[in-house]
């Protein structure tokens, strides 16, 4: 078993490699992923969701449970000359992995189903990551474009203050936390919030203020960019930081004295986006 994927199952059929949650081995032969050409055709014609590659949601099992199948894409430049291609699986492998771990850990993100690999030629693979859908969930982008009313805005907040908290103080480092990152499911009075798409990130023993800092940032950079800023408002921006630094004064100081720079680095984004 590669180091990338401790406690997951690996399986492998000519130049398909399936590595697997043991409780959900049977969606192995559900779906005939070991097959030559299974991943192109369950992706086949499937658009993006939140601007990533082609997703298809699956049938997982009984109990109507479903599977989230991602294509493993490169971004920027990167992504214009290598698409898929991928040297190896240890990118695939380590989201699957830091996603199991924090999981474990009791942060707020989705179930590690699988990662199927296809070789293409000598180092070369394409890639998808599967985790189950979170049913009856929509991301914070979409949540605050319908404009919902103050109480609603509230209950939200506080709930995605409570997940990013729970998500660094398991070790979680994401990199790139955004509105569209972050999952909201509403029931009756009770909302809460997952952390998705964890391709590229980490998991440290301790995740220090700074970083903490600039993941906030980025995080309101991206109510900023979409021009949500009025939808949240100043009430809605309050419940979240309150939720997220709670009791815990001397992170919320250690955090402030990196305030300066982010507000820095917000100036200059605010030019590109006008």
């Amino acid at each position: 078993m590669p180091r990338e994927a401790p406690g997951f199952k690996r399986l492998r059929r000519g130049p398909v490699e399936v590595w697997v949650a043991p409780r959900h081995e049977g969606v192995v032969d559900a779906l005939g992923l070991l097959e030559p050409g299974a991943l192109e055709r369950h992706l086949a014609g499937r658009p993006g969701e939140g601007g990533r590659g082609p997703t298809a949601r699956l049938p997982l099992g009984a109990g109507g449970e479903r599977l989230l199948l991602r294509l493993v894409l490169h971004g920027g430049l990167l992504g214009r000359g290598l698409g898929t291609t991928l040297l190896g699986l240890g990118r695939p492998g380590r989201e699957l992995t830091v996603t199991a771990e924090l999981r474990a850990a009791g942060a707020p993100v989705p179930e590690p189903v699988l990662l199927v690999g296809v070789r293409r030629a000598g180092p070369l693979w394409s890639a998808a990551v599967g985790t189950r859908v979170e049913e009856q969930t929509e991301n914070a982008r979409h949540f605050l474009e319908q404009a919902p009313d103050a109480a609603t805005i509230a209950s939200a907040a506080e709930a995605a203050g409570h997940a990013v908290r729970r998500f660094h103080d398991a070790g979680g480092e994401h990199a790139d936390l955004h509105l569209g990152n972050l999952l909201l499911r509403s029931d009756a009075d009770v909302c809460e919030c997952l952390v998705i798409d964890l391709d590229r990130a980490g998991r440290a023993d301790e995740v220090p203020p700074a970083r903490r800092m600039a993941e906030l940032a980025r995080l309101y950079r991206s109510v900023v960019k979409r021009s949500l800023v009025a939808q949240l408002g100043d009430a809605g921006r309050a419940r979240f930081v309150a939720a997220y630094v709670g009791d815990d004064r001397a992170l919320g100081d250690a955090m402030l004295r990196h305030l300066p720079r982010e507000r820095l680095r917000l100036r200059l984004h605010r030019l590109h986006y006008r």
